[in-house]
């Protein structure tokens, strides 16, 4: 069995990348021959991670692996036209005895196609090409659903390995951040409103009142811009911040470990990646209740700064609780070898087929 992985692989550090990487250690650790096509930004190589820059470097790389037969999976977000563009790429190009899969990841993914009847339209071509479809949720598979994509063809499977997380040494100013602080939450962070970072820094105001010495770990990128200084000063929250930059993701895994909550306050989100890790390792979870959370989540109201607040100080009294995540590594190998085994079956009936037609011409 011979797997392409498709997708950005980190750093930077982001949910479809970070999966593409959990999936690629998994089935590496499981003896499968896997490479990745990286199609992201790129960093420092990696063994058998390819880096696909442009358009023809990234065709040339893909054809030879469709050529040689390999069961190849895309891993991308699905809310904006060029995920769907490398969707159509890979699932029409030529390669019979290639079988595809694709994961679409956004939470943003309903609402770009309830948008459009195009975009519906190009969604459903684009995915005909594959053998199946993997949503992270129900809503996403709801959606290419409704866009005429044979509900059969999709599965709801959350894109997360629980076997893949480990957590690595932190840097200093992680350790120094949780001696500072007897509470400390941590988030993740991106430039983009949707993460909430605003209403975060309303509900730590709330929370200062009660906890003087609160901290708020935050990690990722966009922390030094202009939006973020404004953020902080008019939320006047710099005293309970410790602003982390990028971290290696290990070391991220490390710093939500010594944390005594994890909070995701998101505006929308499809399965997040970082809510199931917080979870794996035994960390108090928060999370806006804008999907389904896995359990033992505690949600809060969206937009609701005060009832985020509430539900923080709840779980940080009620602390650490162990509960299985989902690890998506063994279904995957056991989609792949199907595939690879119906394909297998198809090239033999092939063969017999020209066989036959040979005897046939012979005679």
């Amino acid at each position: 069995m011979r797997v392409l992985l498709v997708g950005d692989y980190p750093p930077p550090h982001g949910g479809v990348a970070v999966h593409v990487q959990q999936l690629h250690g998994f089935l590496r650790g499981r003896g499968v021959d896997v490479k990745v096509l990286d199609i992201g930004k790129g960093g420092r190589p990696a063994p058998d991670v390819i880096p696909a820059r442009g358009a023809a470097p990234f065709a040339l790389r893909l054809a030879r692996h469709l050529a040689s037969g390999w069961t190849v999976h895309v891993h991308t977000s699905g809310n904006n036209p060029k995920s769907w563009v490398l969707a159509g790429v890979v699932g029409g190009l030529p390669g019979p005895k290639s079988p595809r899969v694709i994961t679409l990841h956004s939470g943003l993914l309903p609402d770009y196609l309830a948008a459009s009847a195009t975009r519906r339209r190009f969604a459903r071509v684009a995915l005909a090409g594959y053998a199946r479809v993997m949503a992270v949720s129900t809503a996403v598979k709801l959606a290419l659903v409704a866009c005429g994509v044979p509900a059969q063809k999709v599965e709801v499977l959350p894109a997360f390995c629980a076997s893949q997380v480990r957590p690595g040494p932190v840097p200093a100013e992680v350790e120094a951040a949780r001696s500072r602080r007897r509470i400390l939450l941590s988030m993740a962070h991106h430039p983009s409103p949707v993460y909430g970072r605003a209403l975060m820094f309303r509900a730590l105001r709330e929370l200062a009142r009660t906890w003087p010495d609160v901290g708020l770990a935050l990690f990722g990128p966009g922390l030094d811009s202009e939006a973020f200084i404004r953020d902080v000063r008019e939320a006047r929250v710099a005293g309970h911040l410790e602003v982390l930059g990028e971290l290696e993701h290990p070391a991220a895994l490390g710093l939500i470990a010594r944390s005594d909550a994890f909070v995701r306050p998101t505006t929308h989100d499809g399965d997040s990646i970082s809510v199931r890790e917080a979870l794996t390792l035994g960390v108090p979870c928060v999370a806006s209740d804008v999907c389904v959370r896995p359990e033992p989540t505690r949600v809060f109201a969206a937009g609701d700064a005060a009832d985020l607040a509430r539900v923080i100080r709840e779980a940080v009294a009620a602390g650490p609780l162990h509960v299985p995540q989902v690890d998506a590594g063994p279904e995957l190998l056991s989609l792949y070898a199907e595939l690879s085994s119906n394909n297998g079956l198809m090239a033999s009936h092939e063969q017999g087929s020209d066989l036959g037609e040979t005897r046939h011409a012979a005679q």
